[in-house]
This record gives structure tokens, C-alpha cells and sequence, in this order.
């Protein structure tokens, strides 16, 4: 235990005193067809089916692929280090040759920087990974943490960066809807997954808006919400009449729901809620103001903004009309619904404006001519210029640094970082559009859909665990509760995302990310998972491959009966490990529970990869310091129990994997 302390302690100091001249991660360079390409990855893995390109920018087919970096060792001393790979692997150590192909090399560290660079030739049939590990006489077998590997500054990555960042915004912004050429640009619902997503539906504005604030919103969005991909459409001095009529077209003959006056007394329940859903860790609280230090989204609008009926439903279902919404599925209950919309209500600004009154004749031309179809509706461009078009004007429309310049254009408020980002990627060829690589579309919507809000990742806190006072103001506005055994507790810490590639199936991960598991894995948390449906299979498939691991496991073949009835007796008491007393197996509830019982064993087999198991079991605290589950072998991989497999403590884990694999 004072081992890994102190490891984590000179881990932390040693990325401190780098972190002015590192960069997190490696860099990998690609090569194929006579053309490079370079990105930053966190681990040294990969993952290429056969068939697919390796990178967006690059065409499928045979490949090369070389990391470089820096592994940071917290100490000087002896470790030893595995690849596992198709194609042929190369792996060189502060300039010296290391692995030739698989196997197991044993290398002496200097404490700090040491030169890694490694090779890989794709495989000359099927698929293509590759995947690092490293062990020493105080830690088992694992892949070589992300926390470790650094990169110097690299004008090459930087210019890839922006090149990614460009195609990113292209897609976005939906560029293509209004910018089109079917000789350049892929098939609508084809090539990267972002790219040519509808913006949200106009039906029924009217019955969720109030018809002043859509004014205001179409008139300036980014006044409303920073970052938002929504342009401001009009300029001049009649813009705010434009916006107007606009949205007086796209509320015309609405009848609202009825608003029931709000029971206030709610209000402090739909704060709680706020705080332990983990709203609070991407959202302002609606009272809040002045700038956000973690650049959350601001909510002092929503009073003005929604009808309260209409607030209620969207909680409850916040893809109805806009699939492709960052904002995810709580599966919240009535109630649930009801208390956190009164809490956003009441704790929000209410807008005092000269209301303009609106032509609903001149909004429908507006509707065309602006182009809102084009990205609402998926209609087909009538007015805009052609993607030549635009490709030859150079910093005129969209694109333009300046409102004299931009015109008649939209203003997405880009910064001028973003314009030179789109311009890097307009001078490609624009051939990735109509490709993809998982890997690079999970590492996309980790920032897109704000994952580390809520979790941890590679040593980072998460903003939720930062805003944490906030959270517990919110909390503390109830009436204080005695907790209950087994209920949720306000303070547990969330699973990290570091090694969750690694960690799930990929089945049972896409579900999950999706909110269609039905129950809780972990019912300690106070929070819940909420559901990212349009994302997560995507999402989970790039996870996987970062990790250097396929789609599926490997099928197994039927459980050893042997080897289930000795897993049976490791799990409980009598001569065993007596997992049994946090755990439940299945219908078998846990012994001896003190605030929340353990995740059930049968949702572990279900969960788990079957690396990720061993690696787990072995040494749970180098995954995840603040785990509560014990270690039960030493470094070696011996376990306190001399008997079965004379304690060798690989065997009699899987021994336990094998049994629970019947469990149902």
C-alpha cells in the first residue's frame, strides 16, 4: 500500500514538472498509398479491421504505423514488457532494439523521460492490432498507462489537429446542407457519422416556446448560448423584424398545453435532482451569473425559453425531435420530470423585452430564402452557393472574419482559431468526409458529449467532482435523512472512463451507453447513467479499438464443470475468498452489506472482457485507487489460499470467471 502511494505520488510530481514542455499521449504517424498521416493517441494500441483505413485521411489498404513518445517512469528500475500484434512489431527502448515480434523482454528504466518508439507493419490478411504491456516485481501485466506516455510539441500534430478540428466543424456546422456537391461530398447518412445530421425539428415550436424568446433566439443565438452550432441568420437594421416574422411563421395556429401552475415547494426536490444527476456538471445552476469557470451551459434562459408543460415532456424525452442531441436520456419518472423542470423554472431570469410583432407571410419566405430547411428539414439547397463556389471565394461568407465581409452569410460566431481550422480542412480533398475510423469517432464524442463531465479520465478530475460545493448547497436545501443500508450515497466516486475500452463488452457497453440496461450496476451511486442512443454504438466500438481490441471476444467454448465447482467454493466463505459478503450472485443476495451491496456477480459475466477480469482481480487498486474491492494475490500473483492450483491466482480466478459464467 505505501509502495502504491508513493507511486502515485511521484506519477503526480512527474507530470507536474512536464507538463510545461509534454503533452499528454503519443504520436503516431500512418502511412499508406505514398501519403502520411499523423494523430496524437493516448495508449500505445490499435485497432484496423481489414478493408478499412486506418485513419479518415488515408485510404484502406496496406499501412504502416509508428509511435514515438516518451514513457514517463516514476521510478528508476527493472520492468518487463509484452506486444501482442498481427503484422510485424517492432519496439525500441531509449534507442535500443527491445521486441522483434511477441514475446516478453526485460529493460531497465531511468526515472522520468524514456525514448519509446514502436513499428507496426499491418497484417497481410485480416485485421490489425497491436498492444503494449509492461509488468514489474510490484505490478502484474498491463497495458502501459496513458498517465505515462507524453510527446513533445509537434508542428506536424499541430497541423493535424487543426485539419481534425476543421472536419469536425464542417460536419457540425452542416456546411454540406447548404454547400453541396455530389462529386465531393458523400451520400447523405454516409461517411462520417456527423456529418449530415438534421438539425432539430420545427414542428410544434409553438406548443414548447414562448414566441418572444424565439425571436430573440433566432435573432442572436450566441447571445443566448455560447458554442452553440445555431447561426445568426439576419443582419442589418431590420434584423430583429426578420427574426420576428420568422418566429411568428413557426408558431402559427399553435394551441399550448395548458400550464398547471407550479407547486414551487418542488423546487428544492428539482435542485437535488440538478446536483445528483450530475445536471450541475454540464449546466450552470439557472441562478448563476457572469462567466462559468468550468464553461458549462448557461440555464438562466429556460424560464423564459419553455412553456413548463412543454419542459416536462422534453426531460422526459430529450430526442423526441432532435436524435443526434447532445443531451441525454435520464429516464426520468413524472415526478422526477416534474420537480426538476419547477426548479429550473423558479430559479430563472425573467425577461423583460419590447416585443416585435411578427408577419407569419414574410416568415414563410424567410424560411426558404434563410436556408432553415436546409439543416431543420434536410430540403435540398436552393439559394446558397455550390461548394466550388464557396471553395474559390476565400474569406468571404461563412468564413468571413468580419460582419462587412461575412454579408448576407450566417454568423456562426467562429473564433478565429475555428476559421483557420475549416480553411486547413477545406484545402484538403475532402475524401475524409466519406470515411471514418472508430477510434477517432469515440475520441470525437468523449468532447462532443462532455463525458468527462461526469467521469474521470487518465488521471484528470472530472468537472462534476470539481463543482462539488455547488452540488452540495443544492443537497443540503432538503430536510436532512438518515441514510438507509443500501441506499444511494451522495459522495461515491464515479467509474473512470480510463480503461473502460478495455473493460466492457461491446455489446452490453452500446446498451449501456444507450440507457437500455434496466437496472443499476452500481447501486451505491447516487447518480444514473443517462442515455446517449444515436452515439453509443459508435462510441463503444471506438472505445474498443483504442485498446487495440475487436468488436467481440473470441467465442468460448462451455464452462468446465470442474473448474465451475471450484469458482463456486472461491466465492464464499468456506475456503474461499468470501466475495460472497459484499456481492450478490445473481438471486443470492450478499452476507453482510454495510452501505450499498457490491455489483451483482451475474453482471459481471455479462459485463466483463475476460482480460479485463484477470487484470481486475489481480490488482484492482492500479485501475482504480479508490476501489473498495481488496487485492487478493501479491505481485507474483499468489493468493493467501494454498489450495486449489497450489495458489496460483490466475487459475483460481478464472476457476471463478468459469462459475459465474453459469450463474443466471
Amino acid at each position: 500500500m505505501f509502495f502504491r502511494r508513493l507511486l502515485c505520488l511521484l506519477a503526480a510530481s512527474v507530470a507536474t514538472a512536464l507538463a510545461a514542455q509534454d503533452l499528454p499521449g503519443l504520436k503516431v504517424s500512418f502511412t499508406a498509398a505514398g501519403k502520411t498521416d499523423v494523430r496524437t493517441d493516448r495508449l500505445l494500441a490499435l485497432y484496423v479491421p481489414a478493408g478499412q483505413a486506418p485513419t479518415p485521411f488515408l485510404p484502406a489498404g496496406p499501412f504502416v504505423v509508428k509511435w514515438e513518445g516518451d514513457l514517463q517512469s516514476p521510478l528508476r528500475g527493472t520492468f518487463k514488457f509484452s506486444a501482442e500484434s498481427s503484422g510485424k512489431f517492432k519496439l525500441s527502448l531509449n534507442g535500443q532494439p527491445l521486441l522483434d515480434g511477441p514475446g516478453l523482454k526485460t529493460v531497465q528504466l531511468n526515472k522520468g523521460a524514456n525514448r519509446i518508439v514502436a513499428e507496426l507493419t499491418s497484417a497481410a490478411a485480416g485485421d490489425t492490432f497491436a498492444r503494449l504491456s509492461w509488468s514489474s516485481k510490484d505490478f502484474p501485466l498491463e497495458p502501459v498507462p496513458p498517465t505515462l506516455l507524453t510527446h513533445p510539441a509537434d508542428k506536424d500534430l499541430d497541423a493535424s489537429a487543426q485539419r481534425r478540428e476543421g472536419r469536425l466543424l464542417f460536419a457540425q456546422m452542416n456546411c454540406a446542407a447548404c454547400h453541396t456537391d455530389a462529386t465531393r461530398l458523400p451520400a447523405k447518412g454516409t461517411g462520417m457519422p456527423e456529418l449530415g445530421q438534421n438539425a432539430p425539428l420545427l414542428a410544434d415550436l409553438g406548443t414548447k416556446y414562448n414566441t418572444g424568446f424565439l425571436g430573440d433566439w433566432i435573432a442572436d443565438p450566441h447571445a443566448i448560448r455560447p458554442h452553440t452550432l445555431m447561426p445568426k441568420l439576419f443582419t442589418g437594421p431590420d434584423a430583429g423584424q426578420k427574426a420576428a416574422d420568422l418566429a411568428a411563421m413557426l408558431t402559427q395556429g399553435a394551441v399550448p398545453a395548458t400550464d398547471k401552475p407550479l407547486d414551487l415547494k418542488l423546487a428544492p426536490q428539482g435542485g437535488a435532482l440538478f446536483a445528483n444527476l450530475g445536471c450541475i456538471a454540464c449546466h450552470q445552476r439557472p441562478d448563476a451569473e457572469g462567466k462559468d469557470a468550468h464553461d458549462r451551459i448557461p440555464m438562466g434562459h429556460l424560464r423564459d425559453k419553455w412553456r413548463s408543460a412543454a419542459l416536462i415532456e422534453f426531460l422526459k424525452d430529450p430526442a423526441k425531435s432532435y436524435p443526434s442531441t447532445r443531451m441525454p436520456h435520464f429516464r426520468l419518472e413524472d415526478e422526477e420530470a416534474s420537480q426538476l423542470a419547477t426548479y429550473l423554472i423558479a430559479n430563472g431570469r425573467a425577461i423583460k423585452r419590447d416585443a416585435i410583432t411578427g408577419d407569419a407571410t414574410r416568415g414563410a419566405t424567410l424560411l426558404v430564402s434563410a436556408g432553415c430547411l436546409n439543416c431543420h428539414a434536410g430540403m435540398p439547397a436552393t439559394t446558397q452557393p455550390t461548394l466550388a463556389t464557396v471553395l474559390n471565394a476565400g474569406e468571404k461568407g461563412c468564413l468571413a472574419p468580419d460582419a462587412k465581409t461575412r454579408a448576407t452569410a450566417p454568423d456562426f460566431a467562429l473564433t478565429p482559431a475555428q476559421r483557420a481550422s475549416l480553411k486547413a480542412f477545406l484545402a484538403t480533398d475532402l475524401a475524409s468526409l466519406k470515411q471514418d475510423t472508430p477510434a477517432e469517432f469515440a475520441e470525437r464524442q468523449i468532447k462532443n458529449l462532455n463525458c468527462v463531465a461526469c467521469h474521470s479520465r487518465d488521471g484528470n478530475v472530472s468537472t462534476w467532482t470539481k463543482v462539488d460545493g455547488e452540488a452540495k448547497k443544492l443537497r443540503d436545501a432538503l430536510p436532512p435523512k438518515e441514510h438507509v443500508e443500501g441506499e444511494a450515497v451522495p459522495d461515491a466516486p464515479i467509474p473512470p472512463l480510463t480503461w473502460l475500452g478495455e473493460k466492457l463488452r461491446h455489446d452490453w457497453m452500446s446498451k449501456f451507453i444507450a440507457g437500455q440496461v434496466e437496472y443499476k450496476p452500481r447501486p451505491w451511486l447516487i447518480g444514473r447513467m443517462p442515455g446517449f442512443a444515436h452515439y453509443a454504438d459508435g462510441l463503444s466500438l471506438g472505445l474498443n479499438h483504442q485498446h487495440g481490441l475487436p468488436q467481440r471476444e473470441a467465442a468460448e467454448p462451455a464452462p468446465n464443470p470442474e473448474k465451475v465447482a471450484i469458482g463456486e467454493k472461491l466465492l464464499g466463505a468456506d475456503g474461499g475468498f468470501n466475495c460472497i459478503t459484499c456481492h450478490a450472485v445473481g438471486d443470492q443476495a450478499a452476507t453482510a452489506v454495510f452501505e450499498a451491496p457490491a455489483i451483482n456477480f451475474l453482471q459481471s459475466a455479462e459485463r466483463l472482457r475476460k482480460g479485463y477480469f484477470h487484470r481486475w482481480v489481480l490488482a484492482p487498486t492500479r485501475i482504480d485507487p479508490d476501489t473498495k474491492m481488496p487485492k487478493y494475490a501479491d505481485p507474483e500473483g499468489v493468493t493467501q489460499l494454498s489450495d486449489p492450483y497450489e495458489g496460483k491466482g490466475p487459475a483460481q480466478f478464472e476457476a471463478i470467471r468459469e462459475y459465474l459464467r453459469t450463474v443466471k
